[in-house]
């Protein structure tokens, strides 16, 4: 059974912490130009343009990956879980079951957060407003910084992690954690293959996902618990 939220540990608020800052330092360099970045960007997007034109299946399967592991599955699984949310709370309600109104607020709060997430690298692409790579392998919407596709998996993938803690044994939850790592890098490789991305782009998007998740976290915790001060 899911647990309910826990507050965030030290090491959770350093790693948001130094997320947020690589962020910052990306989104800097991208606005300034800075030469090094900038190399390594051309070289990520001049691969997957070049793989691209060498190797049929190439973008058949790398866009593959990005419509399964995409920002619209992971939108649609959000609403599933609001949707048992809701379920399981009115069951609790009428039926008294125990436990249901905990499992049902960490399902909100993992369809919240997807859901709400997914306007966040929204609004800063307006901000930054990057063009995407002149190489670009299949159309995208909207500027390249950062990348909603890594943004999307990151936070799916942390919160994935952060619902099931507690509730699974420790050596098959690290597997569940290296596996939703595996799926994000995936991902990011699918939009650097596809050249609708550069290398700071998934990077940026990786990070700032980090951080939302926290930030989403203490929010949630801050609210669960003036709630249940005022019960």
């Amino acid at each position: 059974m899911l647990s309910p939220l826990a507050p965030l540990r030290r090491a959770e608020v350093v790693a948001a912490g130094l997320a947020g800052l690589l962020f910052v330092a990306l989104w800097v360099a991208v606005v300034t130009g800075a030469a090094p970045l900038a190399a390594i960007d051309r070289g990520g997007a001049d691969w997957g343009t070049r793989e691209g034109a060498a190797h049929p299946w190439w973008v058949p399967v790398w866009t593959t990956v990005s419509a399964v592991l995409g920002p619209v599955t992971f939108r649609v699984a959000a609403v599933v879980a609001a949707l048992t949310a809701v379920a399981l709370a009115w069951r609790g309600v009428r039926r008294g079951v125990a436990g249901a109104s905990a499992v049902a607020s960490t399902l909100l709060f993992a369809s919240v957060t997807v859901l709400v997430g997914g306007l966040v690298p929204v609004a800063v692409k307006a901000i930054v407003d990057r063009p995407r790579p002149a190489g670009a392998l299949v159309d995208a919407l909207q500027s390249s910084f950062p990348s909603s596709h890594a943004f999307g998996a990151a936070t799916a993938a942390l919160v994935v992690v952060t619902v099931t803690k507690g509730c699974l044994a420790r050596a098959t939850h690290r597997w569940l954690a290296a596996l939703a790592c595996a799926l994000v890098v995936l991902v990011c490789m699918a939009r650097v293959a596809l050249a609708v991305h550069y290398i700071s782009d998934v990077t940026a998007g990786v990070c700032l996902a980090v951080v939302w998740v926290c930030v989403a976290r203490s929010l949630w915790w801050v609210l669960s618990a003036s709630s249940a001060a005022r019960a």
